[in-house]
Parts: structure tokens; C-alpha cells; sequence
């Protein structure tokens, strides 16, 4: 009787170790139960904007969140902090238990922008492809976008074409207290030339070329006063091309840059302290382009080749004043022939990054525009992202940061911005 308990006792010792073991003999045992994650996309986010993030597990259970690179966003707990302009990536996940197996894990990436300071609006002018153009007929759309601070994408406006014509590009940008200044020019589908064309609020009124010259080309605006300075390109059919400048719609050539020969571009224009300070370049008969500078109509000068410019073909298009301090933007080409957004400030070349979700060695941009606000420096110009269809989209970068794509205008399939200003209350 003593033996027959003892097997007996033996045996109910077995089955309860069974039992919390599962015969693994281990206490560390996860579940085969199925579950899933919930975590919708956040959108694109701004640089010093906090998010709470909002992940739910079909279990109940707890989601962890992790992100990176850490230099664009953080994530604790359930808040999201983004230190830098890029491409943010969370993940979202969740450990089995004693029922549930591990989840799936879910990740969504998305961009964040720079900030823009608070009280300020910046316009940036340029021009997108339509959907409806044909493989004989490009039709282009003059743009203004439109960036506020607490707000995290840009808007687009498309600026009415004027009559007569098929196309036109924004190139160029000012703001004067309520009023817009857009600069660019406008041709029509038989490819019959170019006409400047300024729109101020949205209305277009076409600018003359300079006595003499058929064609004009404008890619730069300032505003003083009462007085609009605008400059660019004029052209007779044999194609030997001048700068050009407008006063209140007034024009005269520029004069040749002493040293330099072939043809010269005017492409930026600012207006300080009563100096005109006047941006471009040359494009010599043996094909090299230099970067050149003015002020108040004097001898050119000829700006440095950009750190990543090993090639010596250079361009500047844009340019602004701020005090004593002088910028340029512009590009360069490096080893491989391929763009590469810059800019100069008082002569010293900076070179811009692309974004950092772009690692195609390909990709070229350039930086058309540029604006100083509040000790922040705004560029603006384009990526090309050669394998993605040689897509051309409009970037911005602030402070020297890496760039940040614009979003495309409705009904386009391409875009570039070439111009900025930014307007404080």
C-alpha cells in the first residue's frame, strides 16, 4: 500500500511539471496565437515639431517604436522628435507572450521638412510639366509654391498663361508688402521665340526686349521702392545672346564683363543700400562656363569653382544681400559630370547635399534661388534623379542642410524651382 501511493504521488508531480513546462522545461514559453499591428504612415513632419505616434497591437499588447538615423528623429515612448531635414523611419513591433506569437513588424518611412521660422512665408516660383503635353508638344506651367511655419508641405498655384500662348516658366520671385512679383517667360507651341513676362498678384503683363532684339529671356527680379528691377537674356535670331536689364519695365543690354568672351547670361539681381549687385555667367566659344558677378553695372567678377566642382564648368543664377554679406547661388560639375547645387557667400563656394534618402550616384541637382531671412539661408533649384525616368523635381535646402524634395503640382509629372523670397510679418 505504502509503494502504490508513493507511484501514485509520483505521477501527479509528473503532470503538474507537464503542465507548467509544457514538457520543455522551460518557464519562457510564447504563444502560437496570431497578431497584428496597426500603424498608419504620419505624413510628411517638420524639423522641431513633436508627434505623438498612434500603434496598436490586435492583442492589446504594448507596440515598441524605434526610428532611425537618430541625427532626423527620436522616438520615446509614444512621441516623436525630429532634429534634422531627411527621411524618417519608424518601427513598429511587438514580443510574443505565453499565447501570442511576435507580431509582424510594421514600418513606415516618411520626410520631414526644415523648419520655417514662425510669422514667415516663403514663395518659391518655378514651373511644372503637364500631363497633357505630347511627345510634339511640351506644354510647361508656371508655379508658385508657398511654404508657412506649422505647416509641413508646401502649396502649389498654378499662374494663368498668358493669351495667346501655350507655356510659360516662372523664374524668378519678390515679395513688397502685399504684393507678389513672379518673373519668367512665356512661348507658344510653334516655337516662335521667347517674350518676358512679369505677373504681379497673378496677372501677367509682358515685358519688351531691349531696342532692336527680338527674343528676351528673364530670370531675375528686385524690388525697391517704387521701382522693379528685372534681368535676363535678349537675342536676335542669330543667337549671340546679351544681358539684359529692366527698370519699371524699361530695357538696356549690359555690358560685356572686360576679359570674358561669347555670350553672357544675366541671372540674378538685389538691390541694397541704393548698389545693384547683378549675378551670371559666361559661356566662352570653347564651351566653359565662369561665374561672374556685378555691381552697379562695373568690371565682372569672376567667382571660385565649388569644392565639389572638379570639372571648372560653373554657373551662377541667383543673388541676394544681406548687410555687408553677399550670396550667390548657383552649381557646379563634379568628376563624374554630373550637377551639384552651390552657393557663395562674399566669394567662398559652399557645396548643398542631396536628400539623404537619394543614394543613386547618378543624381545631379542644381540651386537656382536664394533668400536670406532671420540668419536663415534659403536655396532653391532642382534634383535630377537619373534611373527614376530622369524625373526632375524642385528642391529646397535651408541653412546648407541636405535637400528636401517640393511636392508636384497637381496634373504635372515634373517640376523645378528657380527662384525664393521670403516674407516676414
Amino acid at each position: 500500500m505504502r509503494h502504490l501511493n508513493f507511484l501514485f504521488l509520483l505521477s501527479v508531480s509528473s503532470l503538474a511539471l507537464f503542465a507548467a513546462g509544457c514538457g520543455s522545461g522551460s518557464g519562457n514559453v510564447v504563444g502560437h496565437t496570431t497578431q497584428a499591428i496597426t500603424f498608419n504612415n504620419p505624413g510628411t513632419q517638420t524639423v522641431g515639431a513633436p508627434l505623438t505616434l498612434s500603434a496598436t497591437a490586435s492583442s492589446g499588447l504594448t507596440v515598441s517604436l524605434t526610428s532611425a538615423p537618430p541625427s532626423v528623429c527620436t522616438v520615446s515612448g509614444t512621441t516623436a522628435t525630429f532634429g534634422a531635414a531627411g527621411t524618417c523611419t519608424i518601427d513598429a513591433s511587438v514580443a510574443g507572450n505565453s499565447i501570442y506569437a511576435a507580431a509582424t513588424q510594421v514600418a513606415q518611412s516618411f520626410t520631414v521638412n526644415p523648419a520655417i521660422s514662425p510669422g514667415t512665408t516663403v514663395h518659391i516660383a518655378g514651373g511644372a510639366i503637364s500631363t497633357a503635353s505630347t511627345a510634339s508638344n511640351t506644354v510647361t506651367v508656371a508655379e508658385e509654391w508657398r511654404l508657412t511655419s506649422g505647416s509641413p508641405t508646401a502649396t502649389a498655384t498654378a499662374l494663368a498663361t498668358p493669351s495667346g500662348m501655350t507655356s510659360a516658366q516662372a523664374n524668378a520671385i519678390a515679395v513688397s508688402g502685399n504684393n507678389v512679383y513672379v518673373l519668367g517667360y512665356e512661348w507658344n507651341a510653334a516655337g516662335s521665340g521667347s517674350n518676358a513676362v512679369l505677373w504681379v498678384n497673378g496677372t501677367a503683363t509682358m515685358l519688351p526686349p531691349p531696342g532692336g532684339l527680338a527674343n528676351s529671356w528673364v530670370s531675375g527680379i528686385a524690388v525697391s521702392g517704387s521701382n522693379v528691377y528685372v534681368v535676363g537674356t535678349a537675342w536676335n535670331t542669330n543667337n549671340n545672346e546679351s544681358a539684359a536689364l529692366w527698370v519699371n519695365g524699361t530695357a538696356t543690354l549690359l555690358p560685356m564683363p572686360s576679359g570674358l568672351t561669347g555670350n553672357y547670361y544675366a541671372d540674378g539681381i538685389a538691390v541694397s543700400g541704393g548698389n545693384v549687385y547683378v549675378s551670371g555667367f559666361t559661356n566662352s566659344s570653347a564651351g566653359t562656363e565662369t561665374a561672374i558677378s556685378w555691381v552697379n553695372n562695373g568690371a565682372a567678377t569672376t567667382l571660385p569653382i565649388p569644392p565639389n566642382d572638379s570639372a571648372g564648368n560653373y554657373y551662377a543664377i541667383a543673388i541676394t544681400v544681406s548687410g555687408s554679406d553677399v550670396y550667390v547661388a548657383g552649381s557646379g560639375t563634379n568628376g563624374g559630370g554630373l550637377g551639384a547645387a552651390a552657393y557663395w557667400l562674399n566669394g567662398a563656394a559652399t557645396s548643398l547635399p542631396l536628400p539623404s534618402d537619394i543614394s543613386d550616384s547618378t543624381a545631379s541637382s542644381w540651386a537656382a534661388g536664394i533668400a536670406v531671412s532671420g540668419g536663415d539661408v534659403y536655396a532653391v533649384g532642382a534634383l535630377v534623379d537619373y534611373p527614376a525616368n530622369v524625373t526632375q523635381t524642385a528642391s529646397y535646402w535651408v541653412n546648407g542642410g541636405e535637400g528636401t524634395l517640393l511636392p508636384m503640382p497637381t496634373g504635372t509629372a515634373e517640376s523645378s524651382a528657380s527662384a525664393i523670397a521670403v516674407a516676414t510679418q
